[in-house]
C-alpha cells in the first residue's frame, strides 16, 4: 500500500518509515481495541469506570496501566504503605474495592 502524501511531500520519505511505525502502530491498536474494549467509542468512555467510583459497599478505585507488573493505591488511610494492591483485570485494567468503613464511611 502507497500513501499518496510521499508523492505531493517528497520531503516525508526520509521519515517514511517512522510514519509507517505510527500507522501499523493505530492499526494494532484499533484491533486490539475492538477485540477486547468493545471498539474504540466505547474505550473512549472509561471515565464512567476509572478512578473511584461508589458501588453497594464501599468504593472501586481502577486505573489503566498496560506496562503495570504490580499496582499499589497508598495515601493516607494507609500510612502511605504499599498494603493496597491492586488487581489486574486483564488488557491493563487494574482495581481494587476499598469497603465502607463500620460507620458507612
Amino acid at each position: 500500500m502507497a500513501l499518496k502524501i510521499f508523492e505531493i511531500d517528497p520531503a516525508l520519505k526520509g521519515v517514511q518509515s517512522q510514519i509507517w511505525e505510527r500507522i501499523n502502530g493505530y492499526k494494532w491498536w484499533k484491533e486490539e481495541l475492538e477485540t477486547k474494549e468493545g471498539g474504540i467509542a466505547k474505550f473512549a468512555e472509561g471515565y464512567r469506570i476509572y478512578g473511584f467510583n461508589k458501588d453497594k459497599d464501599g468504593y472501586t478505585f481502577r486505573e489503566w496501566l498496560p506496562n503495570a507488573k504490580q499496582v499499589f493505591l497508598i495515601g493516607q488511610f494507609n500510612d502511605w504503605q504499599n498494603t493496597t494492591p491492586l488487581t489486574s483485570e486483564g488488557f491493563g485494567r487494574w482495581a481494587v474495592h476499598l469497603p465502607d468503613q463500620a460507620d458507612g464511611s
